[in-house]
């Protein structure tokens, strides 16, 4: 169960990359968005704490009690559930960006013992994507809010990539972990 520096290491960097994606996703306001190609180019994006117009260049709090969205029952509460779950993974994944420092400047027993709660938190920052992931998508496919021209936009997608690294990252830490020999394996001969 020897998790070396190097592996450590390479796990540290694809962490960076994916919690990168997380906050990307959660602060660009363009989980949906809605287009109108001709006559004048319109887009209206939707994120998960604003709205934004390409015409006026502005971006507005959504969704607001007195915006057409909250009108429907359950809108406006699915969307900050939403909005939450993507704060609490962009949380979890700060805690395990310190999990993986912790591991890389620990010792050789450190980095042997810290890969079971590195890959814990690898799944716990998935689940709350997901979970976000999965509403959006819900109220995307039956709200009468996002009508005809509403597409996924380039917020969604770098969750889905992020949620499904995670796991991933999970799955090979733990298989790294499991199927690696003891330590005292690599003991020098003197």
């Amino acid at each position: 169960m020897t998790i070396s520096f190097v592996t450590n290491f390479v796990f540290f960097i694809l962490f960076l990359i994916n919690y990168s994606l997380t906050l990307t996703a959660l602060i660009v306001p363009k989980w949906v968005s809605f287009v109108i190609p001709v006559p004048i180019y319109y887009e209206k994006s939707y994120g998960l704490f604003r709205e934004c117009n390409n015409l006026s260049g502005s971006c507005i709090p959504f969704p607001r009690g007195d915006q057409k969205a909250c009108e429907e029952e359950g809108f406006c509460e699915l969307w900050h559930a939403s909005a939450a779950g993507m704060v609490l993974a962009a949380v979890v994944g700060g805690l395990t960006v310190l999990a993986l420092l912790g591991a890389l400047c620990g010792g050789r027993m450190n980095r042997e013992k810290a890969w079971k709660g590195i890959a814990c938190l690898f799944v716990l920052g998935a689940i709350p994507q997901a979970f976000s992931m999965g509403v959006i998508a819900y109220l995307f496919n039956t709200s009468a809010f996002f009508y005809i021209g509403a597409r996924y936009n380039v917020s969604f997608v770098l969750c889905i990539v992020s949620w499904c690294l995670n796991v991933l990252l999970a799955v090979i830490l733990s298989m790294i972990g499991v199927l690696s020999p003891p330590s005292y394996s690599y003991m020098s001969i003197h």
